[in-house]
């Protein structure tokens, strides 16, 4: 029987393309291999210390035996005529069974104890909900195709995975089970990386060779600057192998910290995308082929950098386009990314062990850790928590750090350490008891000898702003917000950046986008009143370098008739009165805007805040997971749609004159599916559809739920929607859609 076998996994298939299942079982051995080469002293300290040595030692071997055994299952006839294996007949009147119900049986290990381990693992290796199984269907196949007497996974399959690992593993051996199920969970979560690498069409490697560490390049950085690492710098290299929080100012050189942590393989994750791409451009200028890029764009911003488009098409070899795949294999050793593509492990939905093992023996380095909404940070807190109770290592870094998270990260035993860089103050605020409208001549006055960046809450509020100015005389008034088509967005993003480091005059109205994902430089910062931690990141905005005087004030903050804090439009009404009830007139040197932060994100000032009871029940959730309750989160698109900009849709202008452009965008990508092969065919509809995207920008949900709409195209998640827009102005809502007039539902917030 074993020799048949053997034979027929030669012989049959493993997927559509004719990749027999040897073939593709061997690809798997040979990842493994590569994963064992690269990271085995990473791996092996993750495995949990009071286990019974046989375990400990035979790790490897029990991952070897799940690698090879997984896919056996696919000999079923059913399965080959699935996949269209014409030269297999198959047996009339037999049930199709997945092959994973199958694949276990074949198991052949003597010893009892691994037999079992590795069963369930390559049971497991695609989900199961035990209540759908037909254990009668099994046996059938079980019986007939493969002459089995007997089933001798019948009680594997009527057990959920975690409570056979518990009732059928840990108590008949005698293994704690403290310590079997995070053994467990880290081999199948490597299981899956091998597999899921090695079935990848574009990129079938789980890892790429390693740098012998981060550090050579940061060494070479620094030597070619002419510089040597400062205290922070220094401080994270002194302490590589503990978990840490950084807290220092803006320009502090938290990235180059963050490149020092990262060893040999590690995560530089973001909350913005743009800011994502800003670290990545410097991290592939220190580490090179080693570094890339993921988030759900970053296709779109690596093939739009590549300026030879045939070398794409005809060079796989060191192309943005296979370079992406192997980040979203996440093979590379250094990726840049959004948090959404590896902390929704958090959930621990069906295989959410993937991410979680490949955060285990990666490092991470978590930067604006104040960037995130309390939601998505109690999210991330208690990933963060899972990963160091299981031998994971993290860096947060923040300039504005929560101040009710302290006792938390305390809780993980972690250092912290607060660097104050700036030694003299940058800020000289001037607090105006009205509203920013009244000041429109003051800013014209200052416009005219320096730059002057005003910030407001809300995209509506810059809209009316730009028509103020205007009729006070001052033409041509630029403006950037988020309600701007991406073609026309980055050409105003690139307009900003050119004149804040030009020797020009004049003014910019933005929104809190120039607090994320813009490095300027103003004279002048006249700014609504937002939330501490924003404020100060708008404050980062003005005098960035601290080379300016500050004898005068150069920040105005307005407090009156504040856009986008009614009834928790933008900003939380209870943190923005707290941030009022704290600020002062004068000098901010760096201590008091980290005494405000301390003041309005303290626990006792949060107590009762519509922000605090956010933050609680995510956390209660979580917790709730971890400590046994079965998820209700199933997949992982579900799960990253909770880290994403969730809430929001992209939509075109419907009456704008781009429709038509979009129009022959999408006959162009149809055509596409007839005129070229496989891989070219794929690389110019990805192409097409960045192009779309292009004259798209996002609402949120609740806005476009308002607003009349239709689909551009059966396979976009893109709509055209009623309404005006101007190249110049943005679009505009009507106040009935417009989510910062008007509060939509309790969850759904930030810039609209």
């Amino acid at each position: 029987m074993r020799e048949k076998i053997q034979s027929l996994l030669k012989e049959l298939w493993a997927k559509d393309d004719g990749t027999t299942i040897r073939e593709h079982t061997d690809k798997l051995l040979e990842n493994l291999q590569k994963l064992r080469d690269y990271y085995r002293k990473e791996i092996e300290e993750l495995i949990p210390k009071g286990l019974p040595a046989e375990l400990r030692e035979r790790f490897w071997e029990i991952l070897e035996l799940a690698c090879e055994y997984h896919d056996y299952g696919k000999i079923h006839c059913k399965f080959q005529e699935k996949i269209g294996n014409k030269n297999i007949k198959p047996i009339k009147g037999l049930p199709e069974v997945r092959h994973n119900l199958l694949s276990p049986v074949f198991v052949n290990v003597e010893d009892e104890l691994i037999r079992k381990i590795v069963r369930l693992l390559v049971l497991h290796h695609h989900p199961v909900e035990v209540e759908e199984v037909s254990v009668e269907s099994v046996e059938k196949v079980l019986k007939e195709e493969f002459k089995f007497e007997k089933n001798p996974i019948r009680f594997m399959l009527r057990k959920k995975e975690e409570d056979y690992l518990r009732d059928d593993i840990a108590k008949m051996f005698g293994i704690p089970v403290d310590g079997l199920i995070p053994y467990y969970r880290l081999l199948k979560g490597l299981l899956l990386r091998i597999d899921h690498a090695s079935s990848s069409k574009y990129a079938q490697e789980v890892e790429d060779e390693p740098p012998g560490d981060t550090l050579i390049f940061v060494d070479e950085f620094f030597k070619q600057k002419g510089s040597s690492p400062n205290e922070m710098q220094t401080f994270v290299r002194e302490n590589r192998d503990k978990n840490l929080v950084i807290i220092a100012p803006t320009g502090a050189g938290k990235t180059e910290a963050g490149f020092i942590y990262l060893q040999r393989k590690g995560f530089f994750m973001l909350p913005y995308r743009v800011s994502a791409n800003g670290v990545y451009m410097r991290a592939e200028g220190m580490f090179r082929d080693y570094a890339g890029l993921l988030h759900s764009s970053a296709l779109s911003y690596v093939l739009e950098r590549e300026e030879n488009r045939e070398d794409i098409k005809n060079n796989q070899e060191g192309t943005a386009f296979l370079n992406y795949f192997l980040s979203r294999n996440f093979a590379k050793p250094i990726i840049v990314s959004t948090p959404d593509q590896l902390m929704h492990f958090v959930f621990r939905y069906k295989g959410f062990e993937k991410y979680y093992a490949t955060a285990l023996y990666s490092r991470l380095v978590i930067d604006e850790l104040q960037s995130y909404d309390p939601i998505t940070l109690a999210f991330i807190v208690q990933g963060l928590e899972v990963l160091a109770q299981n031998g994971g290592k993290f860096l947060v870094m923040t300039a504005t750090f929560p101040e009710f998270l302290r006792e938390r990260f305390e809780r993980m035993g972690v250092e912290f350490r607060v660097f104050n860089t700036q030694k003299e103050p940058y800020h000289h605020v001037q607090v105006i008891d009205d509203s920013i409208d009244n000041y429109v001549e003051r800013m014209i006055e200052l416009s005219q000898k320096a730059k002057v960046l005003v910030v407001v809450n809300t995209v509506r509020k810059a809209i009316e702003l730009k028509e103020k100015f205007e009729k006070a005389g001052l033409q041509n008034v630029k403006l950037l917000h988020s309600r701007f088509i991406l073609k026309d967005r980055k050409e105003k993003e690139i307009e900003i950046m050119e004149f804040f480091n030009s020797q020009e005059k004049g003014l910019w109205i933005t929104t809190q986008l120039a607090e994320v994902s813009l490095d300027l430089d103003a004279d002048y910062l006249f700014t609504e009143l937002s939330t501490a931690d924003s404020l100060i990141q708008r404050m980062g905005r003005c005098n960035r370098k601290g080379q300016k005087s500050t004898d005068e004030p150069n920040v105005f903050v307005f407090t009156r008739e504040c856009s986008g804090v009614l009834r928790n439009t933008v900003y939380y009404e209870d943190l923005h009165k707290s941030t009022l009830n704290n600020l002062k007139n004068g000098l901010w040197d760096w201590d008091f805007k980290w005494e405000l932060v301390e003041k309005v994100y303290s626990e006792s000032a949060l107590e009762d805040t519509e922000y605090w009871k956010k933050f609680r029940r995510a956390e209660g959730y979580i917790k709730n997971l971890w400590e046994g309750v079965d998820s209700l989160i199933r997949s992982k698109s579900e799960a990253m749609e909770l880290f994403r900009d969730i809430h929001t849709v992209q939509v075109i202008p419907n009456e704008y004159e781009y429709k038509k452009d979009v129009e022959s965008l999408l006959q162009d990508w149809e055509k596409a599916k007839k005129d070229y092969e496989d891989h070219e065919r794929i690389i110019k509809r990805i192409i097409i559809r960045n192009q779309i995207y292009e004259y798209s920008l996002p609402l949120p949900v609740w806005s476009f739920n308002k607003l009349k709409r239709q689909k551009i195209h059966p396979e976009f998640d893109i709509y055209y929607v009623e309404g005006y827009y101007d190249e110049y102005i943005g679009f505009v809502l009507e106040p009935e859609a417009d989510t910062e007039q008007t509060p939509a539902e309790e969850d759904e917030e930030g810039e609209g």
